[in-house]
């Protein structure tokens, strides 16, 4: 059984996949002409990559919470192609409501902020998205 991180990321995973944005594929290779999408580390290849990592923001003593995601988005050297990159994940996430990541029921997703990186050791460009996704995360000692 997955816990809430690694539900809400592989759900988040299998969504981006469906949208044609990136492939997931945790357990697979991405060839170099792909866009791979990744839980926590992006590796040196493929040239187009998303990584994603989680933070909290919001959690009380209610089952409601707020769970932050990072997006580290490479694309190439045009930087266009990462802006472009950028704008598709604010197409499918941003203000989505009432839906279902790998069983996290999510009221409502936003991009809350967007900043450059700048260009990595081989001259890609690079940015962060940071997404916000108010879910419900039961708990032990939480109440409903």
């Amino acid at each position: 059984m997955s816990g809430y991180t690694t539900s809400l990321l592989g759900g988040l995973g299998v969504l981006i996949d469906g949208a044609g944005i990136a492939v997931w594929r945790p357990d697979g290779v991405i060839g170099p002409g792909e866009t791979g999408l990744y839980s926590a580390v992006v590796p040196p290849e493929p040239d187009r990559a998303i990584g994603m990592t989680t933070y909290p923001v919001e959690d009380t003593d209610l089952t409601d919470a707020i769970t932050g995601v990072q997006f580290r988005l490479r694309a190439g050297r045009n930087p266009d192609d990462v802006n472009d990159l950028a704008d598709s994940l604010f197409d499918l996430l941003h203000n989505r409501q009432h839906y279902q990541l790998a069983g996290i029921h999510v009221a409502l997703s936003w991009r809350q902020s967007q900043a450059w990186i700048g260009q990595d050791d081989h001259g890609r460009m690079e940015l962060t998205s940071n997404f916000y996704f108010r879910t419900t995360r039961p708990g032990p000692n939480l109440f409903d």
